[in-house]
């Protein structure tokens, strides 16, 4: 009797210990710019809706290697929202999340590195200037054009209740089909391993805060890729 007692008591033991060990996660898609043009969904009312939600941690779109450096730094290579984020809550615990490459992983990124040597905008730019390709990858526009409207004017709900989420998953589909099997594919394959490294820095950032509320800020292209990938509370 007593055996079954232990044996009961530890089961109950171990299910309450896996109950309390799933932290709160939230999920947020950022418009970086365009947050200055979107009067229903500002910096203020990003700010607001994160203040709101009470986190233990805000995880953001900055490199973990970067995120002790300074404001000008920062704002030479991440959105405003990103690297406000410890400004705005110097209370709470800030990590982040994001991954541009190879080539700088552990190190700081270097001057002029987005116009000199980043390869993905040294691939871009190939793309850009081959004709052919470019006029393939302009068949997909209209996607990204449907959504502006939707991101300049529309309230954090009401994105998230949209079909933006449809539009840019259509569009990157039409990408990776423009380009497949060429040399500009690298474009592609570039945006999905940084969602793929941002996916697993996330699980890493999950794994360890157990029993914790954690707030992701993201690009709401990046938002689309991650946001079923990852069990989160819907925002209201």
């Amino acid at each position: 009797m007593i055996q079954k007692f232990f044996i009961f008591f530890g089961a109950c033991t171990v299910l309450y210990s896996c109950k309390t060990n799933n932290p709160t996660v939230y999920l947020l898609p950022t418009l970086h710019t365009l947050h200055q043009i979107n009067g229903q969904y500002s910096y203020r009312h990003l700010r607001e809706k994160a203040a709101e939600l009470k986190p233990d941690l805000i995880a953001v779109e900055i490199r973990p290697e970067d995120m002790m450096q300074d404001s000008l730094y920062l704002k030479k290579n991440y959105p405003y929202e990103m690297w406000m984020m410890k400004q705005w809550f110097p209370q709470i615990k800030t990590e982040g999340f994001d991954w541009l490459g190879s080539d700088i992983e552990g190190k700081p990124i270097p001057e002029n590195y987005w116009k000199e040597t980043a390869p993905i905008k040294i691939y871009e730019k190939a793309l850009a200037e081959d004709t052919v390709y470019f006029n393939k990858k302009s068949k997909c526009s209209h996607f990204n054009t449907e959504r502006l409207p939707i991101l300049k004017t529309k309230s954090l709900p009401e994105i998230l209740n949209s079909n933006d989420g449809e539009l840019t998953g259509k569009f990157y589909n039409c990408l990776a089909e423009s380009l497949r099997g060429s040399v500009h594919q690298r474009v592609t394959d570039f945006y999905d391993q940084r969602n793929d490294e941002l996916l697993k820095n996330i699980k890493k950032i999950i794994a360890k805060n157990r029993n914790k509320k954690i707030l992701f800020l993201t690009g709401d292209d990046h938002y689309i890729s991650l946001k079923d990938k990852i069990p989160h509370r819907t925002l209201q």
